[in-house]
């Protein structure tokens, strides 16, 4: 069809194709669970009014995998889908979130839901199961779930107060069925999988858009683009600076030297204005003893440290989030 002047092609979502690799050899109850993941393209085309910054685009990259089981092993695999997301929000520092656990609505088997009302009580029972038992707060909503089953979808909120949904871990009974996708169990019968669709943190674009409200352009140390800036008092010591600079790059640090023939107010000004979280001043002092003058955005002068003791200091900092 041609929207806007250009042409668009229809273009499935990745489970089809995680489907057919599953359905590509024969499995036994011996391969289950069987997890594909994969950091995919996905397109939805968006009327130009309800495009927005980051957090509505038309291509997104999505983290998107799908994970096939046994009646037996869903509930320990969505339980670890659930806190897989609990780990990320404590790295990211969200302490507020919700899982929306989104149900059908049975007036509309057969048209919004696929009619099997017999399997839609049975896995809405089991997503229930998992979710007291794992003690993370949650609500129920009704008729909000996928066509081929219950899903969870994990709301936060900025800074702001804006609510987003940043996660989703997905029942799918249906597809199975639709794709022919089937396993030999203990029995050595043929048996349905049960699909579970899950994607953390979004799409690339909106978990992006959603850290920069969340930490107000001020990250972490271990997330900043610029991680530390060293600011030569004058340009007799950008060798040294440059030193510094070699030795943190070396670490695996992003750093940058400010070089520019400006005051030392001036480059501290510009430095906080771009919240970089940490600055390291460099004079004469510094200079003769392999030090550094530091610091730290939003705390200001903390002090002269070695270089090897500041380069320890933020080594540790980093090593807190692996």
């Amino acid at each position: 069809m041609e929207l806007d002047g250009h042409k668009y092609y229809l273009k499935a979502m990745n489970c089809p194709h995680h489907h057919k690799i599953f359905a590509a050899t024969p499995k036994s109850y011996r391969d289950m669970p069987l997890r594909l993941a994969e950091y995919g393209t996905c397109y939805r085309y968006e009327q130009s009014g309800e495009l927005f910054g980051l957090m509505r685009v038309r291509s997104l990259q999505m983290n998107d995998a799908h994970i096939y089981c046994t009646k037996d092993q869903f509930e320990e695999e969505f339980m670890k889908v659930n806190e897989l997301y609990v780990k990320y929000f404590k790295i990211f520092g969200i302490d507020k979130y919700v899982m929306r656990f989104s149900k059908h609505e049975p007036s509309k088997l057969g048209q919004k839901y696929i009619n099997n009302p017999e399997l839609w009580q049975e896995t809405e029972e089991m997503v229930r199961k998992v979710l007291i038992k794992s003690g993370l707060p949650y609500k129920e909503v009704a008729d909000e779930a996928a066509f081929y089953g219950p899903k969870i979808d994990i709301q936060i909120w900025s800074t702001i107060g804006k609510e987003f949904t940043l996660a989703t871990n997905q029942v799918d009974f249906a597809q199975a069925e639709r794709f022919d996708l089937n396993f030999t169990n203990q029995h050595n019968e043929k048996e349905r999988p049960i699909i579970i669709h899950r994607a953390p943190l979004s799409t690339h674009e909106r978990f992006i858009g959603f850290l920069l409200e969340h930490y107000a352009g001020k990250f972490p140390f271990w997330l900043a683009p610029e991680q530390v800036a060293i600011l030569p008092i004058s340009d007799k010591y950008i060798e040294f600076a440059k030193s510094v600079q070699s030795r943190l790059k070396k670490e695996g640090i992003e750093v940058t030297l400010d070089d520019r023939s400006e005051k030392i107010g001036r480059k501290i000004r510009d430095t906080e204005v771009r919240k970089v979280p940490y600055m390291l001043v460099i004079g004469e002092k510094e200079m003769q003893v392999d030090s550094v003058a530091v610091r730290k955005q939003g705390h200001g002068d903390q002090g002269v440290k070695t270089v090897d003791a500041f380069l320890e200091q933020v080594l540790s900092e980093i090593s807190e989030y692996k």
